[in-house]
């Protein structure tokens, strides 16, 4: 899978920091540059929309798969197993088709994915949004789950 789990030797949180590793579209941007055409690589179930149609690869088609990634952490299932991925393009791109959480998830974090997901680029947050976001999260539920 695409996140690895690293021990952190601290107290801190459960012991373990997680990393996002490369969803086979790892690319550098030119300077000046929003996006790069780079059609047919990459891990197709964390494609975003936009890459999918026409092969631009942004930071916008990375904050898609983290929402992805988010879905597949809370849940600890693979998005869209047992779809077809001969229509799953087609259905992410013009049915809107996302994974769906649980009854039970929190509300903000599957907001937080559903934002991340959304099928206009320009709605989607930026990674320091994210964090924010995140650093809320846990502040609000701090505590309130036990150490591993």
């Amino acid at each position: 899978r695409n996140v690895l789990l690293r021990g952190s030797g601290g107290s801190v949180g459960r012991g373990v920091t997680a990393k996002i590793a490369d969803f086979g579209l790892a690319v550098k941007l030119p300077p000046g540059e929003s996006c790069i055409n780079n059609l047919f690589q990459g891990t197709i179930t964390h494609m975003a929309p936009e890459v999918l149609n026409d092969g631009c690869i942004s930071k916008q088609s990375d904050v898609y798969a983290f929402g992805i990634t988010l879905w597949e952490l809370f849940t600890g299932g693979h998005a869209f197993k047992g779809v077809p991925k001969s229509l799953l393009g087609h259905q992410v791109i013009n049915e809107n088709r996302r994974p769906e959480f649980p009854p039970g998830t929190p509300v903000r974090y599957k907001q937080l994915a559903e934002w991340c997901w959304n099928k206009d680029v320009n709605i989607r947050p930026t990674f320091e949004e994210i964090l924010a976001l995140l650093l809320s999260i846990r502040r609000e539920i701090e505590g309130s789950t036990a150490p591993l």
